[in-house]
């Protein structure tokens, strides 16, 4: 089949949905044709596959302008429905298959078979229309009915020319069928989660993007380490690890993060190659995770962790993970078991206080979180959608 991945994410660095297409277009280009589609002008296939070990002589990149979504401004139904249809419909027409990643709005699928994967719906189609025309706002009660009900049919539509509706995990397939009313079946993201093991070093490792919003609180996680080294803990160091884009604003709250941690054992470390950072998975005792610990989770499920790679790749390579309990963090850790699940920054402070002080506690969680993370791989999300591809035949 020719079978193009459409990555729709563009505006962030890059993370685990552009880990998700590279491991599946691995998968599926040893017995197809396969194309991923793609809004970073400068990303080729040599840093993708260098960046997630993965091999990928056999796929093609292309990049495609970034192009909203247009509507008609008149009233005509059959007029905004053409547009709405033919909306990036290159995308999909050369193609058997058409695989959509994303957050946003998907385009209509003009494949013989497609596929939608859900990496999070970050809006709420009922009460925020990112393709809305203003000049509705003025209309009549009347036409703004017409116009509502147009939009639900539509959306419809748009959704019903997927055949397969995929979620990365049960929190996001329930805010899926929240905001955008639709059912998804989960799937977990590919993780690499094939470690030996090393010898363990007093180490706490947290791996996250440096985003201007702070959206993954490395600050918060920088002031927390400091006050258990100022309490007399001596000897542990803390690694903050994660991309960084060449944005002002997130550069700048990079160098505040790292500006934050002297005095102390603090390492920030932007863009680390995959190779050193499986090395720092291996030596960390503890891993971290406090993305959107002080967002409003009804409000704002968008800022939390839609899944969490990080943390999985961490329990494979030995680490006891002590991440927040919100977002897909829950679906992950068995609290006292793999793992620790916390609620409040002083919670957070006590489990690592406890792992620290008792190393057999430590060890004993170890092993469970190795053994947890074999949940989640590489091979079962490939053989996954494998499975649904038959069902596609």
């Amino acid at each position: 089949m020719k079978i193009a991945i459409y990555n729709e994410p563009f505006d962030s660095g890059i993370g685990g949905g552009e880990y998700s297409v590279a491991v599946l277009a691995e998968a599926l280009a040893r017995e197809h044709e396969v194309e991923i589609l793609h809004h970073r002008r400068s990303l080729t296939a040599d840093q993708l596959a260098e960046l997630f070990s993965v091999e990928l002589r056999n796929v093609r990149l292309r990049y495609v302008t970034y192009d909203p979504d247009r509507r008609s401004n008149g009233h005509n139904p059959l007029r905004a429905y053409r547009e709405a249809k033919n909306w990036h419909s290159k995308l999909s027409k050369p193609f058997d298959l058409f695989i959509y990643f994303g957050h946003k709005m998907p385009p209509f699928c003009h494949s013989r078979s497609g596929i939608l994967m859900v990496l999070f719906p970050i809006f709420d189609r009922s009460t925020v229309w990112p393709w809305r025309v203003e000049r509705w706002d003025n209309s009549s009660v009347f036409w703004k009915c017409l116009r509502l009900l147009y939009d639900e049919w539509e959306w419809r539509r748009r959704l019903h020319s997927y055949r397969v509706v995929l979620a990365n995990s049960q929190f996001t397939k329930n805010w899926a069928r929240h905001r955008w009313g639709v059912d998804c079946q989960v799937l977990y993201p590919p993780v690499d989660n094939h470690f030996d093991p090393t010898d363990k070093n007093d180490i706490i490792l947290s791996v996250g993007r440096f985003v201007a919003s702070g959206q993954k609180h490395q600050l918060d996680m920088v002031k927390a380490f400091s006050r258990i080294a100022e309490n007399g803990l001596r000897g542990w160091k803390f690694f903050s690890v994660g991309a960084v884009e060449n944005s002002p604003y997130d550069r700048a709250y990079f160098k505040n993060v790292r500006r934050m941690g002297e005095g102390h054992e603090v390492h920030v470390i932007p863009n680390i190659e995959r190779r050193k950072l499986r090395t720092l998975y291996g030596q960390a005792k503890i891993f971290w995770h406090a993305a959107g610990c002080d967002a409003d989770e009804d409000l704002h499920p968008e800022l939390l962790e839609h899944f969490g790679i990080s943390t999985v790749e961490a329990m494979a390579a030995g680490c006891v993970p002590v991440v927040i309990n919100r977002g897909g963090q829950r679906e992950i850790v068995e609290h006292g078991v793999s793992g620790f699940l916390w609620n409040t920054l002083a919670e957070l402070t006590e489990y690592t206080y406890r792992l620290m002080q008792d190393d057999g506690l430590r060890a004993e969680m170890a092993i469970k979180a190795r053994a947890r993370s074999q949940f989640f791989g590489r091979k079962m999300f490939v053989e996954q959608f494998q499975n649904l591809l038959k069902t596609l035949a």
